[in-house]
């Protein structure tokens, strides 16, 4: 079985941490890491983290940032410090709300076992008979934003923003690296670092899963003024990696 770490970014998220799903998770899936993040938090996150990470020491790690960075730095840091924890076949990150339940990361890593697939996306595709609760609002949104990345980056790509990603070992220095430009649209970076590496084997590389579980939890913690940024952000992405 494959060796799996799954990075996890937290912000102010003590009211809504679900301990009994993360430790069921691991203790269905020993093969599987859980590296927590405290991005800067103010309330009792680090806390909860901590004693989490005391009740499963060989499973669970806790890194504290001391201020916020950001979903972006929050991961790569994440990454950078599970990549010096243990050896692990896989990584990825997922959303601390876990609108992702946890359990699809082993179907979407299973792709990765496949030689060919380097880079998993998971993918809110409401299909027929799977369970996808979103918003129309937020749904719409996203189409409106998935259409302009598509034709600002030449990326044909359902679902950039969601966030179940997972990748192969020996990509972690090529995407994680360097410092993100975005702190929010970063899955774009690593999909535009991911195509540079890979050049004319891009393609076959990637591959965009649907998801069978996503539950919308409550706001988003984007801002209005993240909003109103997002043409500029997306133009800051361009220019960089033109």
């Amino acid at each position: 079985m494959p060796k799996v770490c799954i990075i996890i970014p937290f912000f102010n998220e003590q009211k809504r941490i679900d301990k009994d799903a993360f430790f069921s998770f691991i203790q269905n899936h020993t093969t599987y890491s859980l590296m927590l993040v405290d991005d800067g938090s103010k309330d009792a996150t680090f806390a909860i983290l901590t004693k989490m990470k005391e009740q499963f020491p060989e499973q669970i790690n806790v890194l504290k940032l001391a201020q916020n960075s950001g979903k972006a730095e929050a991961v790569r840091q994440g990454i950078l410090q599970a990549n010096d924890w243990q050896e692990f076949d896989f990584f990825g990150y997922m959303d601390a709300d876990l609108a992702t339940p946890l359990e699809e990361a082993p179907r979407l890593i299973s792709y990765l076992e496949n030689s060919q697939i380097h880079f998993v996306l998971g993918s809110r595709i409401k299909l027929f008979g799977w369970d996808i609760q979103r918003s129309l609002k937020r749904h719409y949104l996203g189409r409106v934003f998935a259409t302009s990345v598509s034709n600002l980056f030449n990326l044909e790509i359902y679902d950039t923003q969601c966030g179940a990603k997972f990748f192969r070992n020996d990509l972690i220095q090529d995407l994680f690296n360097d410092k993100f430009v975005s702190k929010w649209f970063f899955d774009i970076e690593l999909i535009l670092r991911f195509r540079k590496k890979m050049n004319e084997k891009f393609s076959e590389s990637l591959l965009e899963i649907p998801l069978q579980h996503w539950n919308e939890k409550g706001e988003s913690k984007l801002k209005l003024t993240d909003y109103i940024k997002t043409p500029y952000e997306l133009r800051r992405i361009r220019r960089f990696y033109k």
